[in-house]
């Protein structure tokens, strides 16, 4: 009786801590029944390199390559990651979830003298900013306990760029990163790439993409939660890499979630039905307070109204117990976010989903 009590206030202060400002219905989801009365919170969030790609990758001269790679890198340090950390720790802060899939978490390292041009017998280890660290250091100063659950690492590219009278290199090595709270257990981490991976010719570079995967315990159950972020350029890889993913959990009989930046569009992209005809179920509830829409700001964050268009950041869940309650809402992407410089947390907005089993 007291067990069943203590769900009711706590289903209660749920409705009244969103009440009139975001979306809640119920979802009958697909057995086995899980018996639970804890809010399960995750989220997901590409936080966001810093700049666009799509001028480098477009390049038709391999001598635009240096000057490509310096207007990206002096992109990426003008969107100040370390200062939109702090806000996406805020925004972690307020919801606390269990778990988190981070994409274009970065690490960005130079060498000078730069010899990439001379076949880069040295790879560049002179770090200049390590997007993991900054966020981790942000979290521990907002007060909060997380840890890194797992990590894939994707794309490792090491080319040169002009600085002042000088050629140096800059190395870009991007992860996705699962972060887990203190009290949940983690084991079976798992990393891998897909196999299928865009190329980009004229730069003789893979685009590799991975998911990262771990099974977490929260409350007694136990669920394997998936964080990855598919192909962006080329649609073909996108849905050959679905399909990779969907074939690797297929056989999964514990509860999946699976979130992360799929790069397709809700509710008609093609990898988008190819994910619900999976079984899965996407969390987020379409309804007249909001779209859901995650995608994009300006690539330099500075546009004074929230720019985004598409919804392309999910939240899916397969092999879920019923009914259960589910609140959804994006975060980063309201004009109080906004930092004081004027940019935006990312270019995407975060996503959050608090399940409620009865």
């Amino acid at each position: 009786m007291l067990s069943k009590l203590k769900f009711i206030l706590l289903f209660f202060l749920i409705l009244l801590s969103v009440s009139g400002c975001e979306r809640i219905t119920d979802t009958v989801l697909q057995t086995p029944e899980i018996l639970d009365t804890q809010p399960l919170t995750v989220m997901t969030y590409n936080v966001y390199v810093g700049s666009s790609a799509e001028p480098l990758l477009n390049v038709t001269d391999l001598g635009q390559v240096p000057g490509e790679v310096a207007t990206m890198y002096n992109n990426v340090i003008q969107s100040d990651f370390p200062s939109r950390a702090v806000a996406i720790a805020k925004s972690i802060k307020t919801y606390q979830p269990h778990l988190i899939g981070l994409q274009e978490i970065s690490l960005i390292r130079t060498q000078s003298p730069g010899d990439v041009l001379l076949g880069n017998p040295v790879s560049a280890e002179e770090i200049t900013l390590d997007y993991l660290q900054i966020l981790m250091d942000a979290l521990a100063a907002e007060g909060l306990g997380y840890q890194v659950a797992a990590k894939v690492e994707n794309i490792d590219v090491e080319m040169p760029m002009v600085m002042g009278a000088d050629l140096i290199d800059v190395r870009l090595t991007d992860y996705d990163v699962i972060l887990s709270r203190d009290d949940v257990e983690i084991s079976r981490p798992t990393s891998e790439n897909y196999s299928s991976t865009l190329t980009i010719e004229m730069l003789f570079l893979e685009v590799k993409r991975g998911y990262t995967a771990v099974d977490a315990t929260v409350s007694g159950v136990t669920y394997r939660f998936v964080n990855t972020h598919l192909e962006a350029f080329a649609e073909p890889f996108r849905i050959a890499q679905t399909q990779e993913l969907l074939d690797i959990l297929a056989d999964e009989t514990l509860p999946v979630i699976m979130l992360g930046d799929f790069n397709t569009r809700a509710p008609n992209g093609t990898a988008y039905q190819m994910i619900l005809d999976g079984g899965y179920v996407d969390l987020w509830q379409m309804d007249s307070e909001g779209s859901g829409n995650t995608c994009c700001q300006d690539d330099d964050l500075l546009n004074e109204v929230t720019d985004k268009t598409v919804r392309i950041d999910h939240i899916y869940v397969r092999n879920f117990g019923q009914p259960t309650s589910v609140v959804t809402h994006t975060v980063g992407d309201k004009a109080e976010d906004r930092l004081s410089s004027g940019l935006w947390p990312s270019d995407h907005a975060g996503v959050v989903a608090e399940i409620t089993f009865e």
